[in-house]
């Protein structure tokens, strides 16, 4: 019997979303078979795990699309986007779009924004938002998204600057102790009524807790659903089961989570100076959009 999944809505898009989402970046590994990736999006689907969360990085967009052959019909779909230029963006939709074997997808998002300068691009007369505008009005989209990781003010500011339907964020309860979006980010949001997705949620597998991990995320201020990456239909199962009874963390649940990440955190400071730290998007710089299609002295940046 599938578990009836709760929903919320996504921002004012007038789309109301499951609580948990499929990240699907685990399934685009080399080792993952087209099989057993569809095998665990048929079984996410069945449970109500309706919003699946891809990428044309991830190597996943492909599996998605096998099953979007057969279920497009029944989900929420988003996908994003790494160029910068207008005149490289619409033929990276398109190239997703063939991978997914669809028309569109319902969530576009610029993938990514990391630093100020990259946000000044995005938003560009001859950036990515511009090429965006016009896939939406091409019917490719439904909605555009931006999304970032380690610093929710540069994400604070993009949605003052453009009505950005929904923004994906590291909400963990690692980034409370480090980056602080429930301070920098959330209050925007809410304020603008864009539609909150939450990552990193499960610290990138790190918690043991993943009930008060998930729980947590889920009860930030703003938050619509949590994306959490998913490798097994066993793994489905239980995070549906979590979403199923979702209640808000009460205080001494709040302080057990923070007593077993504070020290992975800290440990992960000192290992990211190695290039070894688990939690790596807390000190994520890159830019995406810039690693091929931009000028030398803008990678260099």
């Amino acid at each position: 019997m599938p578990l009836l999944q709760p929903a919320r809505p996504l921002g004012a898009t007038g789309v109301v979303v499951p609580l948990v989402g499929y990240g699907t970046a685990p399934l685009g590994k080399p080792d993952v078979s087209r099989v057993h990736a569809v095998a665990c999006l048929h079984r996410a689907i069945d449970l109500g795990i309706t919003y699946l969360d891809t990428s044309p990085d991830y190597g996943s967009e492909p599996h998605v699309g096998e099953v979007m052959r057969d279920r497009r019909d029944e989900v929420f779909l988003a996908t994003k986007i790494n160029r910068r230029r207008k005149a490289d963006v619409l033929d990276e939709l398109k190239e997703s779009l063939n991978r997914l074997q669809t028309d569109h997808v319902d969530l576009i998002q610029v993938h990514a924004v990391n630093a100020a300068a990259d946000l000044e691009q995005v938003l560009a007369p001859d950036g990515a938002v511009a090429a965006l505008e016009e896939a939406r009005d091409q019917g490719l989209v439904r909605f555009i998204g931006i999304t970032g990781h380690a610093r929710p003010d540069i994400l604070a500011q993009a949605l003052r600057r453009y009505p950005f339907d929904a923004v994906l964020a590291a909400l963990g309860a690692a980034d409370r102790l480090v980056s602080g979006p429930e301070a920098a980010l959330l209050p925007v949001a809410v304020e603008r009524n864009a539609g909150v997705i939450a990552m990193k949620v499960l610290g990138h597998g790190e918690f043991r807790s993943r009930d008060l991990a998930l729980r947590y995320s889920l009860g930030l201020p703003g938050v619509s659903l949590a994306i959490v990456g998913l490798n097994t239909p066993e793994q489905v199962d239980e995070i549906a089961a979590i979403a199923a009874a979702y209640r808000p963390l009460d205080g001494p649940e709040l302080d057990r989570l923070l007593s077993e990440v504070r020290p992975i955190v800290e440990r992960d400071g000192s290992e990211s100076e190695e290039g070894k730290g688990a939690l790596f998007w807390l000190h994520d710089s890159k830019v995406m959009g810039w690693k091929e299609h931009s000028e030398p002295e803008l990678v260099a940046y």
